[in-house]
């Protein structure tokens, strides 16, 4: 799995189950995440929330 620009929570997960000896869970993917420099993104999209990692040096793919 490669990095996005925009990646959900189930999609760090799964690249940190493919590039870290760690076991994903709620605090150990967000650390994981902080560390390849994205932070979390929470936006409320008709009543939900919606959680994100953002990370804008990476590449957006066209």
């Amino acid at each position: 799995m490669e990095l996005k620009q925009r990646m959900t929570f189930d999609e760090m997960s799964r690249h940190m189950k493919e590039h870290s000896f760690k076991l994903p869970g709620k605090v150990t993917v967000g650390k994981y995440a902080r560390e390849l420099g994205y932070k979390p993104y929470k936006p409320m999209v008709k009543g939900k929330i919606h959680f994100f990692y953002v990370n804008e040096r990476v590449p957006a793919k066209d």
